[in-house]
């Protein structure tokens, strides 16, 4: 039973983040590679408004990301099937 645990242990130690490391999620790691490939995009450009557009893209990830996007496209889906005021 004590060899049982430990390899349970060992694994579950294995599977945590190190020290210094984040857990992310499937959504949040591809939200964080969007966010690195339109920034990389923006500094291989010459024209400012291809770099803008790129650099306008990677703000709109980080802000869905963070929460910051989203909230109203969801209240705009959610209350624009319901008749309000008929």
């Amino acid at each position: 039973m004590a060899a049982l645990v430990d390899l349970l242990l060992g694994r579950a130690r294995a599977m945590l983040p190190a020290d210094g490391e984040a857990a992310l999620s499937a959504r949040q790691r591809l939200g964080l590679v969007q966010i690195a490939q339109s920034l990389e995009l923006a500094r291989g450009q010459d024209d400012p408004l291809i770099v803008a557009e790129e650099l306008r893209a990677a703000l709109a990830a980080c802000d869905a990301l963070t929460g910051r996007a989203g909230t109203e496209a969801m209240l705009d889906t959610l209350f624009g099937r319901f008749c309000i005021g008929k």
